[in-house]
């Protein structure tokens, strides 16, 4: 294991890479010039971008379920993307639904206009949804997005109470429609429409829209069939946010703020693919986290943004990290002898240095960290924003200055600065985690993004709930 705590400043000149509004400095990464080197050349050898370049291709890189992994191409501006015109219609369905929706065009079975949206959703459809409306939303929006993700009544009772079925609409999501809390919550709301005396496919289609790969999911929730906007196989749930699982965001923030949103992303791609490594951010993010994790033994990551309008996006990433990298086979089944991915956990910066700090400066660990502000203030306060940036500023310094010297515990951390929050950096933003965590699957040797363990434990819940319920 090594024990260096080099800091790359040391031995490098230039460690700060810009790209689409984004500034990422490493600095205070945990390794000499010399390894940085390394790295580069064993993303050469292994041929990281190739692999990144396949998968937007539509290569078949999912093996273990033999599907596409095509995140990118819901994002793209580039008409020989993969799968082009299907993901173009259902983008512009969506976004004629939210436009009628949102001049009032679109009414409640009762001719009220739409007041209130509710995601039902659970992982992948609720996470970057609820991620990027927190970042995004205005102070008071004109329509307010709901999420009920759990099954826990608590949260139902405290989003129905306070909404008026003749109001509301409701995007119920699920890919395989057999997403058991998603299902159930499903029915809790539709039996608070009928209430309402909102009941028959003509009064409900008003009111609930579906998205999922399922093509009779309307059949079954006797729904018309243009009550549904389609997610494909070739899609994950950790990667939809940028299709029709984010139709309660361009409703609720409007189809040009939901096109700024993938128009980052898709910038964030372009420059993956065409960036020289040393300039490349999602290869430097992949090539250190791989360092930090195999070399340097550090367990966990931890993010820590100073925005509140990111605060959501910790959640967010841990799920993309933990449930694509949390694997200990290859795809051809051989076990996987090395550390593969960290521990993601997080907080807002500025709450967190009140919390878990003393722990991540003097505790008896090794963490890696991205620490994450923005430079223009998304508010009128403007000594609020100076000192909060203070605070970033000083405890990226501080987190790698231990109160005792040792090369056995220390951190080694990494910042981000965006120039200014907007639709546009937040989707490359997000874009260039993703791109983080699939070239780390190749440095891994795994597979980003199948999901075995999270299906098992879903069916032991079926098992025990039928026993239960008996």
């Amino acid at each position: 294991m090594t024990e260096s705590i080099t800091f790359l400043s040391q031995t490098r000149p230039n460690c700060e890479l810009s790209a689409c509004g984004l500034t990422l400095n490493i600095s205070r990464q945990r390794l000499t010039c010399v390894q940085y080197e390394n790295l580069l050349q064993k993303a050469k050898d292994c041929g990281l971008i190739d692999k990144q370049r396949q998968m937007v291709d539509g290569d078949v890189v999912n093996v273990s379920e033999k599907r596409q992994a095509l995140h990118t191409s819901l994002r793209s501006e580039d008409i020989n993307s993969p799968h082009y015109e299907e993901v173009n219609q259902t983008r512009e369905r969506m976004y004629a639904l939210a436009r009628a929706v949102r001049e009032g065009q679109w009414l409640g079975a009762s001719g009220k206009k739409i007041t209130d949206v509710i995601n039902i959703g659970i992982g992948g459809s609720e996470m970057g949804p609820h991620a990027v409306y927190h970042a995004l939303r205005d102070v008071n929006p004109s329509i307010r997005l709901h999420f009920l993700s759990a099954v826990d009544g608590i949260l139902a009772d405290r989003i129905l109470s306070v909404l008026d079925p003749e109001t509301t609409l409701t995007v119920v999501s699920s890919k395989s429609f057999s997403t058991r809390e998603t299902m159930l919550n499903a029915e809790l709301v539709n039996e608070w429409y009928a209430k309402a005396g909102i009941v028959g496919k003509e009064k409900r289609a008003k009111h609930v829209f579906l998205v999922s790969a399922k093509e009779n999911a309307c059949e079954l929730m006797d729904l018309p069939e243009q009550n549904r906007f389609p997610i494909w196989s070739w899609v994950g749930g950790r990667f939809s946010v940028w299709g029709a699982i984010g139709l309660p965001l361009v409703i609720a923030l409007g189809p040009e703020v939901f096109s700024a949103f993938l128009h980052g992303a898709y910038e964030m791609d372009r420059h993956m693919l065409s960036a020289e490594p040393e300039q490349n951010l999602p290869l430097t993010l992949a090539l250190l986290s791989y360092w930090n994790s195999t070399e340097l033994q550090m367990q966990s990551h931890c993010l820590l943004p100073y925005d509140e309008r990111l605060r959501l996006v910790v959640a967010w990433l841990q799920q993309l990290e933990m449930e694509s990298l949390g694997k200990s086979e290859r795809p051809d089944g051989s076990v996987i002898t090395s550390r593969t991915g960290q521990a993601v956990w997080g907080g807002f910066g500025n709450e967190a240095q009140h919390s878990f700090y003393q722990w991540l400066r003097d505790g008896s660990g090794r963490t890696s960290i991205d620490l994450v502000w923005c430079e223009e203030a998304g508010h009128r306060h403007a000594h609020h924003h100076l000192v909060l940036n203070a605070n970033a500023q000083a405890q990226a310094q501080a987190l790698v200055t231990r109160q005792t010297p040792s090369a056995e515990f220390f951190n080694a951390v990494s910042t981000i600065c965006i120039k200014k929050l907007t639709p546009e950096t937040l989707g490359a933003f997000m874009a260039l985690y993703e791109h983080k965590t699939t070239m780390l699957a190749t440095l891994y040797g795994l597979n980003a993004f199948d999901q075995p363990a999270v299906e098992y434990g879903k069916r032991l819940c079926r098992e025990l709930e039928a026993k239960l319920a008996s």
